[in-house]
């Protein structure tokens, strides 16, 4: 599990990691470098940080290029326990944690209406789709609540500014996005990539209007999905045991050739979940760079793609699986097109790009319990005996993911538990197989656990939001889930919570930095570059891999607000 750092441990490597000078002087503080004509954001959804020391050596092109050439920070992990894709990305846009946006989770429990909401479904607009299919729903950053970047951006940078987003997922375009943008585009299965107006206006975007049409999906409706290394590159075995997906073995076909020519239903589900969706991302994002003139203006513009095939190939395969290796394979390959696009249009000391992902992923606990280390699926009827038991009556409106929501008078009945009824009941709900803590959420929220002393429930608390967060938030054992699915994330453990994070362009020095980072610093970063500032970011600034004023020597070590790391050549 990966958990923050003590104070102590902080200042002891500050003071080991800076270089020695004379009493009373100090070191030279880098400036602020050159503002770039375009920050980009790429998000690898599913991006495990061990994946890189495993993986890396497959790697030629972009992965290639960044890791080698950008800062990057090896230790760089989220803070919470909720570790989700709509938390994730919006802590990476926002530069905050759930307890300050708000995005809990890709779902939870709305008691105004009654049902689970998507964290970015708004009933009050409809999306807008470049198809003859209509549109089934409404999505808009409505539910984020704090601004992001690009919304502060086009604030305090004015009108100038571009703001374009594009994923898989609403969730993920939306959370990077915020409120407004210049275009912001997500896939819809068959309905294909879709807007909202709530971003983007009514109309149809010229520029997807132009490009969906002449570069369809379904060009890949025959495509198979091969390695694209040789079999014996691969680390595992091509058939790890409880993996689905279309299959367990390579190739995989994304569809049935229908004798009436017509397009099998089950295609669009499996191209998103096949490296083809990664690369048709990465050329749309290239071509909006050539067509939208970014990095050309007078302003400053704001690109993020976030590529979502690494997270649907591996809730089905697991993270030791081919297909999540070759599906890194071919991003490398992806991203390095995408690199030279923007080297070419906008120019490679013009831009400023950061790497990171929204969360890692566990093991598939059947592969776990094969090595003797447990794992296995929590048994709701159980959890549910244990409240029934000491709250009475029916309690469960809603159960999404690891947090539960209760009846309303189930939920008073909570909150007025002294304290030895309510550690009864802990202990009975914590003796459930698969299960490591459970928490009143209102006690969270109360802050009545220290993060030193207690930092599960740190973390548990950073994941919290009021009348958002479920009634009780409880943490599952290592490789146990909370709902039967193949392989999933959403700990504080190390899986979870480690990702790469990475910085490449003009305003950094390359390097390997060990100081403790996060996600959350990749906004405040950014911010500090373009002259931007947040207003509820708990992220850092990471002054230490600024460049070095021209005519000062380059320090072994850097000194940044959140820590300090050593750096690599």
């Amino acid at each position: 599990m990966r958990l923050r750092r003590l104070a102590g441990f902080v200042l002891l490597s500050c003071a080991l990691a800076l270089p020695a000078a004379p009493a009373g002087a100090q070191g030279p503080t880098p400036a602020r470098p050159t503002r770039p004509a375009l920050v980009v954001v790429i998000v690898v959804d599913q991006f495990r940080g061990d994946y890189v020391d495993k993986f890396g050596h497959q790697w030629r092109h972009g992965l290639r290029r960044l890791f080698d050439e950008g800062a990057y920070y090896t230790e760089a992990a989220y803070r919470y326990a909720s570790t989700m894709t709509c938390a994730g990305h919006a802590t990476i846009g926002t530069g905050s944690t759930p307890q300050i946006h708000g995005m809990i989770s890709n779902v939870w429990y709305d008691r105004a209406t009654g049902r689970d909401v998507a964290c970015t479904e708004d009933a009050t607009v409809t999306n807008v789709t470049y198809g003859a299919a209509p549109a089934r729903s409404g999505d808009s950053g409505a539910r984020i609540a704090t601004p992001t970047l690009a919304d502060e951006m086009r604030a305090q940078l004015g009108a100038s500014s571009q703001v374009v987003t594009f994923s898989m997922k609403a969730r993920a375009a939306i959370s990077l996005a915020g409120r407004r943008s210049t275009v912001t585009a997500w896939y819809d299965g068959a309905r294909g990539f879709v807007t909202s107006p709530a971003l983007n206006g009514p109309e149809r975007h010229p520029f997807l209007a132009a490009y969906l049409p002449a570069h369809p999906v379904e060009r890949d409706v025959n495509e198979v999905w091969t390695r694209a290394l040789p079999e014996k590159a691969y680390l595992y075995t091509d058939n790890g045991v409880g993996e689905s997906g279309t299959g367990p073995l390579f190739p995989h076909r994304l569809s049935t050739p229908r004798a009436d020519g017509s397009i099998d239903p089950a295609f669009y589900a499996n191209w998103q979940m096949s490296p083809f969706s990664d690369a048709y991302l990465g050329k749309m994002a290239a071509t909006a760079v050539k067509d939208l003139r970014l990095g050309q203006g007078a302003g400053t513009d704001f690109l993020a793609v976030s590529f979502s095939a690494l997270d649907t190939v591996g809730h089905a395969y697991g993270p030791r699986s081919h297909e999540v290796q070759d599906v890194l394979a071919r991003l490398d390959v992806t991203l390095g097109h995408l690199l030279e696009a923007l080297d070419a249009q906008v120019g490679r000391d013009r831009y400023t790009l950061a790497l990171t992902a929204d969360h890692g992923v566990s093991p598939i606990p059947e592969q776990m319990r094969e090595l003797g280390l447990g794992g296995g699926i929590v048994d709701r009827k159980a959890i549910a005996g244990v409240l029934a038991a000491s709250l009475g009556g029916s309690l469960l409106e809603s159960l999404t993911g690891a947090e539960l929501y209760l009846s309303l008078d189930a939920a008073a009945r909570l909150t007025n538990l002294d304290d030895r009824a309510w550690e009864s009941l802990r202990s009975s709900f914590e003796q459930i197989p698969g299960v490591t803590r459970v928490w009143r959420t209102s006690d969270l929220l109360a802050g009545r656990y220290e993060a030193e002393s207690d930092p599960l429930a740190h973390a548990a608390r950073l994941s919290a939001y009021p009348n958002r967060s479920g009634d009780l938030i409880y943490i599952t054992d290592p490789y146990w889930f909370p709902y039967q699915i193949t392989a999933t994330h959403g700990t504080p453990y190390e899986y979870d919570q480690h990702v790469p994070l990475v910085f490449i362009g003009a305003q950094f020095r390359r390097g390997r930095y060990t100081a403790p980072a996060s996600p959350a610093d990749v906004a405040p970063t950014l911010g500090r570059l373009i002259g931007v500032t947040l207003p509820a970011s708990d992220g850092t600034i990471r002054t230490d891999a600024f460049a070095t004023p021209p005519g000062l020597p380059a320090p072994m070590s850097g000194a940044g607000a959140g820590g300090t790391g050593r750096k690599e050549p």
